[in-house]
Formats: C-alpha cells, sequence, structure tokens
C-alpha cells in the first residue's frame, strides 16, 4: 500500500481530466507550434495560443503578458536578472531587494548578479514570517532595480502584503515581482489588484504536469527584461524554445478547473488542515505550530511544526513507507542544514532541525488525515522514549 501523502506544496498529482485534454498533443496534434507553413503546426500553435489566453484570463492578465518558461524557477530567474540587466543598462539602477525568506532560487538568482554589480539588500522578517515593510520603506529608493518578494512562502505558508509593498514601489518606479507558485490554486490571484510587474507561476503545484510555468510580465507601463536563454526567441524575445503543446495544455486546463472551483477547494482544504492541527493539540503541547495563525494571512493546505524531543529528519525518514512529508523545500533536501526560513524567523538550529511541514490537497481525505496523524503521533511517542 502506498504511503498517504502529505507533501502537496512540493507537487501534486496530474487531474485526470487535465491528463486527458493532453493525450491527443502528443500523438496527434504534435506539429511545431513555430511552424507556420502547414496545418500540424497551426493546429499547435492555435492550441497554446488557446491555453496562453485561458491563464491569462484566470490572473486577470492580457495574452501578450504571458510568456511561458519551464516552471517558477526558470520565471524566477528570467524575471530577477532579465529586469536587473535591463534596468542597470537602460536606467542604471543596481539595487534588488528579497525577504530573508524567499525561495532559495530568488536569493541564488539575485546573489548570482554581484558579480556584475547588484546590491542586494534583505529584508527581516518576525517570528511569524511577516515582512518588516518600515525596513523596505528605507532601503528603497530611485537606485533600486527591482523588487521580489513572494506571494505565500513554501514552508510556513505565510501569504505577504503584495498590494502594500506595491505601492510602496511605485513611489520610486520600482518594478515589483512576485513568486506565486505556492499560492496558485490556494487563494485569488489578480495581477491588476496585486499591483505586480511580474509574477512567476509553476503548473506542477496546481494538479498539472511538471515541466510547465510561466511568467507574467506587465505590458502597460512596460516592462522589458533581457533573455537569458538564447535562440529563436519564440516567447516575444524574452524567451527561446519551441512551445510544448502537450504541457501547455494541461497547465492552463489546470489552471481553469482550480478558478472554476476555487471557494469550494480552499473550503476543503481548511476542513482537512483543520482536522489535522486538532490531532496534534489533542495529543502533545510539545507540538508547536511554526508561523501565523491557521485562519491570519495563511496558505490553507499549509502546517509547519517543530516537534521539541524529536529530529525532523528521522522522523520523516522512519515513516517513509506510511506517510508522505518535508522537512523543509523540496529544492533543498539531501542537505542537514536547518532550514534558513526557520532560522529566519528566531528559531533555534535544533528547533528548525525539529520542524516539519505537512501540506494536504484535494485528493486528501478525512480518513487519511486521522490515520496520518495517529501515526505520527504514535511515531513521535517512540523516538521521545
Amino acid at each position: 500500500m502506498k504511503p498517504i501523502y502529505l507533501d502537496y506544496q512540493s507537487s501534486t498529482p496530474t487531474d485526470e481530466n487535465v491528463l486527458k485534454k493532453m493525450i491527443p498533443y502528443f500523438s496527434e496534434v504534435y506539429g511545431n507550434p513555430h511552424s507556420s507553413n502547414h496545418q500540424y503546426g497551426l493546429d499547435a500553435y492555435d492550441s497554446t495560443e488557446n491555453g496562453r489566453k485561458k491563464i491569462a484570463q484566470a490572473i486577470g492578465a492580457q495574452t501578450e503578458e504571458i510568456i511561458f518558461t519551464s516552471g517558477a524557477t526558470e520565471s524566477n530567474n528570467l524575471a530577477i536578472k532579465g529586469s536587473f540587466l535591463y534596468r542597470k543598462k537602460k536606467h542604471n539602477r543596481k539595487k534588488i531587494i528579497i525577504a530573508a525568506t524567499e525561495h532559495k532560487c530568488v536569493i541564488e538568482a539575485a546573489n548570482s548578479l554581484t558579480s556584475l554589480g547588484a546590491l542586494v539588500s534583505v529584508i527581516d522578517v518576525n517570528d511569524k514570517g511577516e515582512i518588516n515593510l518600515d525596513q523596505l520603506k528605507s532601503e528603497i529608493n530611485s537606485e533600486v532595480a527591482l523588487v521580489s518578494i513572494m506571494l505565500a512562502n513554501n514552508e510556513i505558508g505565510i501569504i505577504h502584503p503584495i498590494k502594500k509593498i506595491s505601492k510602496i514601489c511605485k513611489k520610486f518606479n520600482v518594478w515589483l515581482h512576485s513568486d506565486a507558485a505556492q499560492a496558485l490554486g490556494n487563494m485569488d490571484i489578480k495581477v491588476n489588484d496585486l499591483g505586480v510587474d511580474l509574477l512567476s507561476i509553476s503548473s506542477h503545484k496546481l494538479y498539472g504536469p511538471k515541466g510547465i510555468g510561466c511568467l507574467f510580465v506587465r505590458r502597460r507601463p512596460r516592462i522589458r527584461l533581457f533573455a537569458q536563454i538564447d535562440g529563436g526567441g519564440q516567447e516575444r524575445l524574452m524567451r527561446s524554445g519551441t512551445l510544448p503543446t502537450p504541457l501547455i495544455v494541461g497547465f492552463s486546463e489546470a489552471m481553469y478547473i482550480a478558478n472554476q472551483n476555487l471557494e469550494k477547494n480552499i473550503k476543503k482544504l481548511k476542513s482537512l488542515r483543520e482536522r489535522l492541527h486538532n490531532h496534534f493539540l489533542k495529543f502533545d503541547n510539545k507540538i508547536i505550530l511554526n508561523g501565523t495563525e491557521l485562519n491570519k494571512n495563511r496558505l490553507p493546505n499549509n502546517l509547519n511544526y517543530l516537534v521539541e524531543g524529536v529530529n525532523a529528519i528521522e522522523l520523516t525518514e522512519s515513516l517513509g513507507n506510511h506517510v508522505a512529508f518535508s522537512t523543509g523545500s523540496a529544492c533543498s533536501t539531501g542537505s542537514i542544514e536547518p532550514s534558513y526560513v526557520l532560522t529566519s524567523i528566531g528559531l533555534a538550529k535544533e528547533q528548525a532541525l525539529s520542524s516539519f511541514r505537512i501540506s494536504v490537497g484535494l485528493k486528501t481525505t478525512p480518513e487519511e488525515v486521522d490515520e496520518a496523524a495517529k501515526i505520527i503521533c504514535s511515531k513521535i511517542d517512540f523516538l521521545r522514549k
């Protein structure tokens, strides 16, 4: 029997309806969407553009503002590196501002630019993971090229006040990028409401296929980027490479399904999460919730706990055949270093190493929640003895 899956923030299973939609594009509509001189190519092109339109509509963007990428990591790199290089050359702006709890790819992308003259400023968070807006206000000026703050955190699930941050940025004509990979499907996302200039999203967090994502790039006022992948310039000269028609079809269908059922899905996720949380509360007062309160600026599918007296890696590995969950960001697994997100909110190294993340999903059942809680609590008891 397969383990109970409670790691939906790492990845999601592809929805059956999404998969059905994709299948014909592997064996029937298989032309290159950039081959415009025959019907095979034209059919593939129409499919990719219909997908682009559906994704744009889902986030309140224009079709031309969607640039396809391989996922959120590439989108984040394109947004950060592409905008910095453009603004440095055109506007002599050399400063980048990020938060201490950004995804690893955002931190690494920003830091990689220091060799090209970038000045990277890191904004602190409090013990709940909330951005220090006063520090942001003191750091921002007309020398800043870009602010990159994630919409929701991948480990502790906190939702950041992007609207407020946007207003701060606009005073100095600073471009704002937000990594929305974790927020997708867990909250309503509309780019004009948020006030972002650039937004990264990824399909596999949304019950869509892996290997496809996109970057929203605002057209009015116009945001320009220097491409990071050279070639045919297929994506409005910002990104090169043949578009993967089946993946785009799947991605756009997943976006459509998620938007149609958003309120119902959020309600379900909150109910499952609360059920699981209540099991832990009843079990032991030494299981402490990391981050903000459950229903205060937190993703509906996220739980992150500090378990006193237990090594989280030992816990997750010993339960691998029964319950699947994470000790931190999946992109950093394999490292025995504590999560920098958790140390940023004030946890000591030992506390961070005793913390784990659980994320429920749309395929999670109440029965699975009950069984998983029973198994995890029993193992915690065993490891403490």
